[in-house]
C-alpha cells in the first residue's frame, strides 16, 4: 500500500489529461481513502449499484477508508447506521462530518471551554462539545447570553429568530465557522434551501462572510486525512461532484478519483475544469480494484485502451475498438479539453460535443 511503483508519474509531464495509467489495481497507489457519500455510496436512502460490495472488498484488503460527508445535522453514528444498513462495516468513527471540521477549526482560534452558539442541527452541537467547547444551543436561554463563536450548520428546525440572534452575536465580533455553502439541499420533491442559502443570508445582513470549511474547502478533507492518519500524497479522495469533491481534493493536495455515478455528467468537466482536473475517470467504484488506462494522443485524435475519439466536420468521431464506455469518455474528455484549452470552438458547438460525450454513458450505461 503507498507504493507508487506501479503507476506513471503522479504529474504528467506532457499536456495531456489522464496521462497517468496504473498497471495493477489503483487501490494499491494509496493507503487511505476519503470517500464522499450521496451519489457514490448511496441514492438517497438506496444504494449505488454495486458501491457495498466494492467497499467491502476494499476493507477485507485492509484498505483504510473514512467517508466524508457536508452534512452537518447527522450524527457521525446515524451516518454510519445509514451505511451499516447497506453492508458496510461502519463504525461513527469512520465518518468525518463538516461539523467536526468546523468545531476543529474553532479550537484552533478560541480557548478552551469557550462558549459557542451552535446553529444547526445536532450534529454542530455534538461535534462542539467533542472538542471541549461548551455548544450553546439555539432558542435556549443561554443563547442570549453573551458567546465567543458561532459554528453554523444546517438545521431544518432553526427559526427566523434563531438566525436574528446569531445576527446579534456576529455583529459584535464572535467568530464565524460555517461548516458548508452548499445553496441547495435536495429533497424528494426538488431542491430546498441549504446551509449556504442560510450563510448568505447572515452575510448579506452583516457585511462579513464566515470561514467555511466544508468541500470545496481544504478543512474537511484535511480532517478526513488526519483521521486516517495518512500522507496527503498517498491518500485518495472519492467523489462523484466537480464543484465539491474534486475541487476540495485539489484544495488539500489529494489525488482525486471522479465517479461518474452521481449528479455530474461528462459535459460539467468543461465547464469547470478551471477548478482542478481529477486524477482519475472511473466508472463505478470497483474500477479502485482494476488497472486504469491512460490517455494518449495520436495524429488527429486521443486514444485510450484501443479506442479513439477525435474531432472532425460532424462533431466526436468515436471508434470503441475494445475500449469501454468509460475509456471512450476519457478519450473525448482529453479531446475537448485541449480545444477548450485552445480556445478553437465556439460555447454553442462545445456544448453540442459535450452533449454527444455524455451520451456515451447515457447510452451504454457507466462503466
Amino acid at each position: 500500500m503507498g507504493d507508487d511503483s506501479r503507476t506513471s508519474e503522479r504529474t504528467s509531464t506532457g499536456a495531456t489529461p489522464f496521462a497517468r495509467a496504473s498497471e495493477g489495481p489503483i487501490r494499491d497507489a494509496y493507503d487511505g481513502i476519503v470517500c464522499d457519500l450521496d451519489g457514490v455510496v448511496y441514492r438517497g436512502a438506496g444504494a449505488v449499484p454495486g458501491a457495498p460490495a466494492a467497499l467491502q472488498r476494499l476493507a477485507a484488503r485492509g484498505v483504510r477508508i473514512v467517508y466524508a460527508t457536508n452534512n452537518a445535522s447527522r450524527l457521525p453514528g446515524e451516518v454510519a447506521e445509514h451505511l451499516t444498513s447497506l453492508g458496510l462495516p461502519v463504525t461513527a468513527a469512520d465518518v468525518v462530518t463538516s461539523a467536526q471540521a468546523g468545531a476543529a477549526a474553532l479550537a484552533t482560534l478560541i480557548a478552551p471551554g469557550s462558549r459557542v452558539l451552535a446553529l444547526g442541527g445536532p450534529g454542530v452541537a455534538a461535534a462542539l462539545a467533542e472538542t471541549g467547547l461548551d455548544a450553546v444551543l439555539p432558542g435556549s436561554p443561554a443563547s442570549t447570553g453573551p458567546v465567543d463563536a458561532v459554528l453554523q450548520g444546517l438545521g431544518r428546525e432553526l427559526t427566523v429568530g434563531d438566525f436574528e440572534n446569531a445576527a446579534r452575536h456576529l455583529a459584535s465580533g464572535a467568530v464565524w465557522v460555517a461548516s458548508n455553502a452548499d445553496s441547495t439541499l435536495p429533497l424528494e420533491w426538488g431542491l430546498a434551501p441549504g446551509n449556504g442559502a442560510y450563510v448568505a443570508l447572515l452575510a448579506a445582513a452583516l457585511g462579513r462572510e464566515p470561514t467555511v470549511v466544508g468541500k470545496p474547502h481544504a478543512p474537511l478533507y484535511r480532517a478526513a486525512v488526519e483521521r486516517l492518519g495518512t500522507a496527503p500524497e498517498t491518500t485518495l479522495a472519492v467523489g462523484d461532484r466537480l464543484d465539491t469533491d474534486i475541487a476540495g481534493a485539489v484544495a488539500a493536495g489529494l489525488d482525486s478519483a471522479w465517479l461518474l455515478t452521481g449528479v455530474d455528467l461528462p459535459s460539467e468537466l468543461l465547464r469547470r475544469h478551471e477548478d482542478g482536473v481529477p486524477t482519475w475517470v472511473l466508472g463505478s467504484l470497483s474500477e479502485l480494484e482494476q488497472p486504469y488506462a491512460a490517455v494518449s494522443a495520436s495524429a488527429g485524435g486521443w486514444t485510450c485502451a484501443g479506442g479513439r475519439v477525435a474531432l472532425s466536420a460532424g462533431g466526436l468521431d468515436v471508434v470503441p475498438g475494445a475500449a469501454r464506455p468509460v475509456e471512450l469518455v476519457r478519450a473525448g474528455l482529453a479531446a475537448l479539453l485541449a480545444t477548450v484549452e485552445g480556445g478553437t470552438l465556439g460555447s454553442r458547438e462545445l456544448e453540442r460535443l459535450a452533449a454527444q460525450l455524455d451520451g456515451l454513458l447515457d447510452r451504454t450505461g457507466s462503466s
